[in-house]
């Protein structure tokens, strides 16, 4: 089914009544989040074929649709109406917020959008509508969390990284927090929900004492907000050699295009001991080396290790050529970071890439070759790998 831009006349954003509508949206998520895209969310039901979790009973549920069609939905708990789980609690270091009331914190959690709406502004307008409730309930931090691949999204939106990540059952996640009350820093991001902050009293004392708690998390805005052309030096200053040079899926792209394609990248912080893949994950990233060393495990964690990757190597190419299960364990061996790419990044860059089309590029290194065609094939997802043990820099 071709994806669509615009949304028909009659859209708008509905918040679920009943138990009916409930059951319906858990149904919805289930249809996205399950059958099309082959994951393994908590709650999942295969028997009634829904999504549902306990959080879910004291939680608001927003969707997005007309009279005939569900687009997407979200799920907004507020912190003095619905307990953070345990193990979201940690993940976000709510401990570190113990300043501010429960009131004063709420989590943003179980977004679908259907495959046919994942191009247009269906999950920014579910956001915005989010935001606006919020709002009104004067919250002061929204939470959420995603895949390694996802953040760029959200720090669109105005979130920030500002703590290290976590996992679950899906897999290695990386919570973010937005000030909801910073209109300052969602106009700096250009953030689609600036216009609606606009309409609300700003303040600085949130921005100010999350400033002096997470230090950390200006670097991460500073990436946002940098250039094709800064990322770059960026890339390369981490690298310490040219970035065109040293990793292979630039071969053959022209410099204009090449940052284009490491643009739509994000850059990830690890630290030592962390698990960026777990054998029989279904994943789609490749993670490209920027700094530090992994080591590639079978098994688990504790696995006998068979392979060590450093600066400038890619790993978790298989799972980004075919999405198929991972058949190792990738554990951080130092603080790193990596550059997390995708097939749905270079799939929407190649529609906007009209020079590349047609064309044929092969990759050969070490233990892994690659075939692309790049109006072909990539655009359709049919990449093709030789091996799954990563490959090195020729």
């Amino acid at each position: 089914m071709a994806k669509a831009s615009k949304l028909p006349k009659g859209t708008s954003v509905h918040m679920a009544q009943n138990d009916a509508d409930r059951f319906r949206l858990y149904r919805f998520r289930y249809s996205v989040l399950v059958e099309e895209l082959d994951d393994n969310p908590p709650g999942r039901d295969d028997k009634n074929l829904i999504v549902r979790e306990p959080i879910d009973d004291t939680s608001t549920i927003l969707y997005l649709g007309n009279d005939t069609e569900i687009m997407g939905t979200l799920r907004l708990s507020y912190g003095m109406v619905t307990p953070v789980p345990p193990a979201l609690y940690q993940g976000y270091n709510l401990n570190r917020f113990s300043d501010y009331a429960d009131s004063d914190l709420s989590l943003t959690s179980a977004w679908a959008v259907s495959a046919r709406w994942r191009g247009s502004p269906a999950l920014s307008i579910l956001f915005a509508a989010a935001y606006k409730m919020s709002k009104e309930r004067n919250v002061r931090f929204d939470f959420c969390h995603c895949r390694p691949a996802q953040p760029q999204l959200f720090q669109r939106l105005g979130y920030r990284r500002y703590i290290g990540n976590f996992a679950d059952k899906m897999g290695l996640m990386t919570p973010m927090v937005m000030l909801l009350d910073d209109a300052r820093h969602l106009k700096r991001v250009k953030s689609p929900l600036f216009r609606i902050a606009c309409n609300y009293q700003a303040g600085s004392a949130t921005a100010v004492w999350f400033s002096r708690q997470f230090p950390e998390a200006n670097e991460a805005t500073a990436l946002v907000e940098m250039s094709e052309d800064d990322f770059w030096i960026y890339l390369g200053q981490q690298m310490h050699e040219q970035p065109h040079s040293s990793i292979p899926l630039l071969h053959g792209l022209s410099s204009q295009d090449a940052k284009r394609v490491i643009a739509a990248g994000s850059v990830l912080s690890c630290k030592a001991g962390e698990a960026l893949i777990r054998q029989g994950e279904l994943g789609n990233e490749m993670f490209i080396l920027l700094s530090g060393a992994v080591e590639v495990r079978a098994g688990d964690e504790n696995g006998r290790p068979v392979a060590t990757f450093d600066r400038g190597d890619i790993f978790g190419e298989v799972g980004f050529l075919s999405e198929v299960e991972r058949s190792a364990t990738v554990v951080a061996k130092t603080d790193i970071q990596v550059l997390v790419v995708t097939q749905s990044m270079l799939r929407k860059l190649m529609k906007t890439m009209p020079e590349t089309r047609g064309e044929k590029r092969e990759y050969r290194t070490g233990k892994i070759h690659i075939r692309l065609h790049v109006a072909g094939n990539v655009r359709r997802g049919g990449w093709r790998a030789d091996t799954d043990s990563g490959f090195r820099r020729g």
